[in-house]
């Protein structure tokens, strides 16, 4: 036969029960609250340089809830269930804080027919249908809502823009700048880098594949030597322009940086030529990264044939 429980178990029971009671409600309550009313923002990013840079951001009118939260009513309960007194809760799911993030749906709310015709701002004329494949909107446009006020700004690029158009051969300023000159497109982002007025020493800094959607080698090969700007293709073509005579590669490369790749030391000392049996012996594979047959056969068959020996070191420059 089971023992009743004492009075002080049953009293300690019922306390328990509702003190259990009043938290669920207490919980629900806050969920209903964050869900319903007031998000509670500010209670966080009330600081500077936050609210300053907010309020001079272009979304500076639009609630935080219509890009955190979505209208939807899950999207408010779901915020609401996140913040419970005021605490984020990381979801089981391993979400954690990841409503901060804005997807694409919320800015299509608003932006919905962005694709449907190139839109113009700023000068700047962008087709958003065929441009931004695989792309975020926030990729490009991260600082809409915070302005300044974001500390890892993510905003559209020329040099961006132009690894696609480059390919593609479309690089006629007209196709997506109007009535701008050139020096105001080069205002923010790399361009800004590497076309500033520390340019000589910045403009290698940026992607050299783009340079020539505007310079043409000839403006390059003033101080670089033949081969700049660098096209896609250059890793393969690469070895042509640096056997020529007027290869400069040191002026943006170490030494260190050609060696890396081809496991011997480049360009080739003097008196690689006349050493170089014992490393061709021991490595073959390195070899043929550059040279085909007739490099070597140009010089080796012509040895082992009678009256046909040549002075290696003078004519390979050993």
């Amino acid at each position: 036969m089971q023992r009743a429980p004492s009075p002080a178990a049953r009293r300690w029971l019922i306390w328990l029960t509702a003190a259990g009671a009043a938290l669920v409600i207490a919980a629900a309550g806050s969920i209903v609250y964050g869900a319903t009313a007031e998000t509670g923002c500010a209670s966080c990013h009330d600081g500077e340089p936050f609210v300053t840079g907010t309020a001079a951001a272009a979304h500076a009118g639009i609630s935080c809830a219509a890009c955190h939260m979505g209208s939807a009513p899950v999207d408010r309960l779901s915020f609401g269930f996140r913040r419970v007194f005021h605490m984020t809760i990381p979801l089981m799911s391993g979400e954690g804080r990841g409503w901060e993030e804005v997807p694409d749906t919320r800015c299509s709310a608003c932006h919905g027919r962005i694709a449907e015709a190139p839109s113009v701002s700023n000068g700047l004329s962008m087709a958003h249908a065929t441009c931004t494949e695989g792309l975020a909107c926030t990729d490009c446009h991260s600082t809409t809502g915070h302005g300044a006020a974001i500390t890892m700004p993510r905003v559209y690029d020329m040099e961006t823009c132009l690894s696609c158009h480059v390919s593609m051969s479309s690089t006629d300023c007209g196709l997506c700048h109007e009535g701008q000159l050139p020096s105001d497109r080069i205002t923010s982002g790399t361009f800004a880098i590497t076309h500033g007025p520390q340019w000589r020493q910045t403009h290698g800094m940026g992607d050299a594949t783009t340079c020539q959607a505007c310079h043409s080698a000839a403006s390059c090969e003033k101080c670089h030597g033949p081969g700049l700007p660098h096209g896609a293709g250059f890793v393969e073509d690469h070895t042509g322009y640096a056997a020529s005579e007027n290869a400069q590669c040191g002026t943006c490369h170490e030494p260190r940086f050609c060696s890396g790749c081809h496991g011997l030391e480049m360009p080739h000392p003097r008196e690689f030529t006349r050493n170089h049996s014992a490393e061709a012996e021991s490595n073959e594979s390195l070899c043929v990264r550059c040279h085909a047959g007739p490099d070597c056969t140009e010089c080796h068959e012509t040895h082992v044939h009678p009256g046909g020996a040549i002075d290696a070191g003078s004519s390979l420059g050993g």
